[in-house]
């Protein structure tokens, strides 16, 4: 397929779901870095959300060819707002790694932590995945019911009421030829301020458009199904 119709094709099947008043780079400044997300946010505010990835198949990924600082990734990742993420990404120097990013780390903060998991899972190998807004500037991650990580936001950030939540997969593909196929996030709820959690509502921002060189197929929106095209 030429990149006129890759571009045709990336225009129909790429969807992202954005918080109200998130500002996004033009296509054009996008395509230009290779970066490419689908994502799935609330109009409402919670306080936590969760979800059971399921790890796709056919996952290729390549780092920039003359730049070491530019790393190919792809990464399936829960958020508060745009205040932290967390979740589970790979890169072909790594493979499968669990982070959480709440902004950048300082001498005296930690807010940025990514580690390989101890086992690399396999195609279909699923993970139940939980981000919590501790309401005092720290957010906590859980994976499969353990606790991985309790961070402090960057100091330009605050994080002491409910939040927009959202459901992301993203790439940044250097060369346009990162690929996979059926990652999931399902089973996704929210959670409400009694500590209960509920179904990802329904109700949710939404704006059609086409960002960066990936070219996604997405079957599912809510909840969030994709396959990278490379």
């Amino acid at each position: 397929m030429n990149r006129t119709r890759k571009g045709v094709a990336a225009l129909a099947a790429s969807i992202a779901l954005i918080l109200a008043g998130s500002f996004l780079p033009s296509p054009a400044v996008a395509a230009a870095s290779g970066e490419g997300a689908v994502r799935v946010a609330t109009t409402a505010n919670f306080y936590g959300v969760q979800g059971t990835f399921t790890v796709p198949s056919g996952v290729y990924v390549e780092d920039h060819p003359t730049d070491p600082t530019k790393h190919g990734y792809v990464a399936f990742y829960l958020g508060l707002a745009e205040t932290c993420e967390g979740g589970i990404s790979y890169t072909p120097s790594v493979g499968w790694k669990k982070f959480l990013n709440c902004g950048p780390n300082t001498p005296t903060t930690t807010s940025n932590m990514s580690v390989p998991l101890s086992t690399q899972p396999s195609p279909g190998t699923t993970f139940t995945v939980k981000l919590v807004n501790n309401l005092d500037n720290t957010a906590s991650l859980y994976i499969s019911g353990t606790l991985q990580y309790t961070l402090t936001v960057a100091s330009d950030r605050t994080l002491t009421a409910a939040t927009p939540v959202k459901m992301v997969h993203s790439t940044f593909d250097p060369q346009d030829v990162n690929r996979y196929t059926g990652a999931s996030w399902s089973n996704a709820t929210v959670k409400n301020a009694d500590g209960t959690y509920t179904a990802f509502p329904s109700s949710i921002q939404s704006n059609l458009y086409p960002w960066g060189k990936g070219d996604y197929s997405v079957p599912s929106l809510n909840p969030l199904q994709t396959s990278l095209l490379g």
